[in-house]
């Protein structure tokens, strides 16, 4: 507080995943194209099932690595494992950024396995 960067986490601490999802799917989702919608609506419910009674201040890194690791071994693509952790991403920013959540950080993503050519 004496340097000026106080973080206010009381809403971030008792904001749950799901929430926030909910909140994201109403205000952010609803502008994007139909196809983009349904696509975010089911990865969404996916992400609220498997993490939604977190709070948005208690999700750590190790808690995403663990939902990507299982993500992978159900046999999902790494692709769609990014497309997952980006809408995560893309809710922690808008949390941060448009509703003034205090959040220390935001979710990082895994790097890219490429594209295999033959």
């Amino acid at each position: 507080m004496i340097r000026g960067v106080y973080i206010k986490r009381v809403p971030s601490e008792s904001t749950t995943i799901a929430s926030a999802l909910d909140r994201y799917l109403k205000e952010i989702t609803s502008t994007k194209r139909a196809s983009t919608q349904h696509g975010e609506k089911v990865r969404a419910a996916l992400i609220g099932e498997r993490l939604g009674r977190y709070t948005l201040a208690s999700l750590s890194p190790d808690i995403v690595a663990a939902f990507r690791d299982d993500r992978r071994a159900e046999g999902k693509s790494a692709s769609t494992v990014r497309l997952e952790l980006a809408l995560l991403g893309h809710l922690y920013t808008v949390a941060i950024k448009e509703w003034g959540l205090g959040l220390a950080y935001n979710i990082r993503l895994p790097a890219s396995d490429g594209r295999k050519r033959m």
